[in-house]
This record gives C-alpha cells, sequence and structure tokens, in this order.
C-alpha cells in the first residue's frame, strides 16, 4: 500500500528528467509513502515519483510496481489519508492525479495530506 502526497518543492519542468510526457506539459512529483506488511516487521520508505498532467492513479500504482519489481499489479492500491482529521480516501485507478488535486486540495490545504 503507498499513499501520494505532492509535494510543491519537487516540481520540475518537463525535460529535466525521464518518462514520457506530452510537450509542452510540466512534470510533477509524487512523494509516495509506502508501507510494506509481511511476517516480520512492517517497513516504510518514501520514493519520488514523476509524472505528466495526464497521468491517472493506474500509472501512478504501475511506476511504483516497476521500481520494486512487483508482479501482481492489481493488488496494489493509492490511498490518501488526511493528517489532522484521519480521514482514508482510497483512489479508483482510473482517477487523474490532477482530478485527485483538484477535489481533495478543495477540502484542505495540500500539505496536510499524505
Amino acid at each position: 500500500m503507498a499513499s501520494a502526497y505532492l509535494d510543491p518543492s519537487l516540481n520540475h519542468h518537463a525535460g529535466l528528467g525521464g518518462g514520457v510526457s506530452k510537450p509542452g506539459t510540466m512534470d510533477r512529483v509524487l512523494k509516495i509513502h509506502h508501507y510494506l506488511e509481511s511476517n516480520s516487521e512492517p517497513s516504510t520508505w518514501a520514493s519520488h515519483i514523476r509524472h505528466g498532467d495526464a497521468t491517472d492513479v493506474r500509472g501512478i500504482i504501475q511506476k511504483i510496481a516497476d521500481i520494486h519489481k512487483v508482479k501482481c499489479v492489481s493488488c496494489l492500491g493509492l490511498r490518501l489519508s488526511h493528517l489532522r482529521s484521519g480521514n482514508i480516501h482510497w483512489l479508483h485507478p482510473d482517477m487523474g492525479v490532477s482530478r485527485v488535486r483538484e477535489r481533495y486540495e478543495l477540502l484542505h490545504p495540500q500539505d496536510e495530506w499524505r
């Protein structure tokens, strides 16, 4: 499981990094917090995932799966957690990242989401 955080300090312009994006679009960076539970103790870590304006949640999940060489991508999900209230929102794979920002940043400031 992973939760997403849009870190405004990590935004870069297209052409500065890897990934495919449309000409003229800005690449953004998601800070993804990973939570892995196994037979041993749970572990957590974070990574930065670069995405374009047209990227959907499924694309972010696929990038995470590719990084960690996960074969069963359909078993993965992405959730958004509000730090102060404890509310958790599981994100639909077909929802665009820009739509996630529009929907949830209206409710609370960006820095309150993980």
